[in-house]
């Protein structure tokens, strides 16, 4: 197969802007874009760590799904236990013995981070936490989480109660676009229970712009951490952090990594399904040419830098002998963007394109060899 080499750009992605370089002080970081789930920035993101209360994610996640695909109600009550009540940390204020419903233990979770709520909750949907955890862990598998073990639903300090923020990523945009309705709780900004008010842990709620959850997290072995998510216009960002060393920090940094994946990334057509890329001539066809056109459609989340420096390239024979199927793949398109894997684009034909009678076809060579076309245009 011939190849022909193309550097070019897109017109549609011509940018002058400079990337400015992104750190972080969080010891593991990841910033995704929620619609392509490409990684934009990444720092130990497979490493294994406490997820501390960002474990409540999953607990809402596995309620949610209960809520969606069963009969339970929010409505429905739950009975706090003794266990539930004895819990420390982070608290709803339930009492032994109170009638709480499921909407009650959400926003508790959610809003609150109460750890009690989170046993209670656990205990209502499974009987008891040990079982809540594992069809925790069934969901963990479902979604891709390959480097999570849930041994609770509130992310209380124990030994093999690990995640990763990749992992929690995964979780966290899996909980957005399962649940789009049911997500509204995580941006709600306080909740009163038991007559004690309390605001919503997650202060990007009122600091980052478009910024609507998730949830932050606490331990003294994995530090301060959040997984954070904001939408603007349609777009939108998730970020992951842990092992910050302090509230404070955790804001800061969570709030620059957003900030920084909105101002300098964005997301680009980088071909449409059935566009053109190249007319090819046909060899003793009842056409002279035909179009090769892309197989689908390619959006991809760049850097200003990235977008600047895309080069491309085509495969496919020259000339493509007849006769030609419409939809078969007579070629190929390779994207090369500096910092993510290359993406190849099947070519097929735009159209079907027959052979000339056997009589023509003598003349159609012999003009085709000396012309360059196979019939008159």
């Amino acid at each position: 197969m011939k190849k022909l080499f193309l550097a070019f750009l897109f017109s549609s992605i011509l940018f002058t802007s400079k990337l400015y370089a992104i750190d972080t002080k969080a010891e593991q970081a990841i910033v995704m874009d929620f619609d392509t789930n490409e990684i934009l920035f990444e720092k130990n993101s497979n490493i294994k760590t406490p997820p501390a209360s960002m474990t409540k994610i999953m607990t809402v996640y596995a309620a949610f799904d209960r809520l969606k695909n069963t009969d339970l109600s929010i409505e429905n009550e739950c009975v706090v236990s003794a266990k539930a009540y004895k819990m420390g940390g982070s608290r709803t204020f339930l009492e032994i013995d109170d009638k709480v419903s499921i909407d009650e233990l959400l926003k508790g979770i959610i809003i609150q981070s109460g750890n009690d709520a989170s046993v209670a909750l656990a205990e209502c949907l499974a009987g008891t936490e040990d079982d809540f955890a594992k069809l925790m862990n069934v969901y963990a598998k479902r979604i891709g989480m390959i480097n999570t073990n849930f041994l609770n639903s509130s992310g209380w300090p124990e030994d093999n109660h690990y995640s990763t923020v990749y992992d929690l990523a995964i979780l966290s945009n899996a909980l957005i676009r399962e649940f789009p309705d049911l997500y509204l709780y995580f941006s709600d900004k306080e909740f009163t229970y038991n007559d004690i008010k309390q605001p919503n842990r997650n202060k990007l709620l009122s600091s980052v712009q478009g910024a609507d959850g998730l949830k932050t997290g606490f331990t003294r072995a994995s530090g301060w951490g959040i997984a954070a998510t904001a939408k603007r216009d349609d777009r939108r960002i998730t970020a992951v952090i842990n092992g910050t060393n302090s509230s404070r920090s955790r804001l800061n940094e969570a709030s620059n990594l957003i900030n920084w994946a909105f101002s300098q990334t964005s997301q680009k057509l980088l071909v449409d399904e059935n566009q053109v890329i190249v007319q090819v001539d046909v060899w003793l066809g009842n056409k002279p040419r035909v179009n090769l056109v892309s197989s689908k459609k390619i959006v991809s989340t760049l850097s200003f830098d990235q977008i600047q420096l895309i080069k491309s390239s085509l495969e496919y024979k020259r000339p493509i002998e007849a006769p030609i199927k419409k939809g078969e793949v007579y070629g190929k398109l390779l994207i090369d963007i500096d910092g993510k894997p290359n993406i190849e684009v099947e070519l097929i034909a735009q159209e079907s394109v027959g052979t000339v009678n056997p009589i023509s076809k003598v003349f159609a060579a012999m003009k085709y060899l000396i012309f360059g076309t196979s019939l008159d245009e």
